[in-house]
């Protein structure tokens, strides 16, 4: 499998990026898919460094191609979920950064992925329910620290990642403290046990 490529761009052609890379031998040129962004930074004679994807079908293989790794693993968590295909994931990826993203799986945002090309509204909340087990909150998502707190204190406690977000979700807004607010979180978490 293909893991990794870099070379000179070739050429960009519609929604992929030809990558030339040299051997011995010569050349030979990759065709990727990547996203519009990725896209829009690539100019013929650039060298380009790209994580890759190999996806294979009965008719196809296609190659597609992430500037990170975090891009890549974002790219394969979305193939992850059932009935999404690479060019799906690929177009949820584009409608969104990765932090955009993240913070729609965690906060229960379906509307975020919607925006992109062929995702349609049950589609996009099929990616958040199968994918929010999977993703774990970061600090840019809109837990404050005393709610990652919250939701720390509660899973090292025994409880579910889901239990414990959700039980974050419940408490006060207006409720200061972060002992105060974990205190409510395990008197509302014991509740519903």
């Amino acid at each position: 499998m293909i893991g990794f490529i870099s070379g000179s761009v070739k050429a960009v052609v519609r929604d992929t990026v030809i990558i030339a890379v040299r051997g011995t031998e010569g050349a030979i040129g990759y065709r990727v898919h990547t996203p519009t962004a990725t896209l829009a930074k690539a100019s013929e004679g650039d060298t380009l460094s790209l994580w890759t994807y190999l996806a294979v079908r009965e008719h196809a293989h296609d190659l597609f191609g992430f500037e990170s790794r975090e891009e890549l693993q974002w790219f394969e968590l979305l193939l992850s979920v059932s009935g999404i295909g690479p060019r799906s994931a690929l177009s949820v990826m584009n409608s969104a950064d990765i932090k955009t993203l993240e913070t729609a799986i965690v906060q229960n945002n379906p509307s975020v992925l919607g925006r992109a090309f062929g995702i349609g509204k049950k589609t996009a909340e099929k990616i958040v329910l199968e994918l929010k087990e999977k993703v774990e909150p970061s600090e840019h998502t809109n837990s404050t620290g005393s709610d990652g707190e919250v939701v720390e204190a509660l899973v090292s406690l025994g409880y579910s990642l889901k239990e414990a977000r959700d039980t974050a979700r419940a408490l006060p807004k207006d409720m200061e403290g972060t002992e105060a607010r974990i205190r409510e979180a395990l008197r509302i978490a014991s509740g519903t046990r």
